[in-house]
């Protein structure tokens, strides 16, 4: 049976309120696995109280854009490659990658082998991990976004990167406030 907005608003309210008064020493380490980043998980506690939603996905887009090309690509290495079997054995964010990566599971042989081609070859282009927020994308989806992002210059492949972390981290913030976990 769907919630009334009322409702809503109020179960929103009290994750917020719970998020803004929480110690900063209990929510530091979720915010760290959440993002991979422990600068941007300080610089987002220390910005408290958000009081909405849309207050903290604000900030947290904020601090992402205000760190370095080091802080985020090391963001990134805390994500594990796209691919079967791939996030279950990396450790800061991996089960959190896991759920998101599971509709980006392909049986395709010729799909899986070009998604690793494609990592690949980015990484040895780049310099750093390819990342996609693979939330609700086929395997077939994040070849193409691959593709896609390895035509990119430097700069504009790492702004998908931030873009794209910054989804990551919007989706597990909502998550977390949803249901105290990642």
């Amino acid at each position: 049976m769907p919630q009334d907005t009322a409702e809503v608003t109020a179960t929103d309210d009290d994750a917020m309120r719970d998020f803004d008064t929480a110690p900063a020493e209990d929510l530091l380490p979720a915010l760290t696995e959440l993002s991979g980043s422990a600068g941007w998980a300080r610089a987002v506690l220390g910005g408290r109280p958000y009081r909405s939603r849309t207050a903290l996905h604000t900030a947290a887009r904020r601090v992402l854009a205000e760190q370095t090309e080091t802080e985020v690509l090391s963001a990134v290495d805390a994500h594990p490659p796209i691919g079967p079997g791939a996030a279950a054995s990396s450790p800061p964010v991996g089960g959190a990658s896991a759920r998101e990566q599971s509709a980006a599971a392909t049986g395709d042989a010729e799909l899986a082998r070009r998604l690793a081609d494609g990592q690949r070859r980015h990484a040895e282009h780049f310099g750093h991990a390819f990342l996609v927020c693979a939330s609700g994308l086929s395997a077939r989806e994040i070849v193409d976004e691959l593709d896609r992002r390895i035509a990119l210059d430097p700069a504009e492949e790492l702004a998908c990167t931030r873009d794209h972390l910054a989804r990551i981290n919007a989706l597990r913030l909502d998550r977390l406030l949803d249901t105290g976990t990642l």
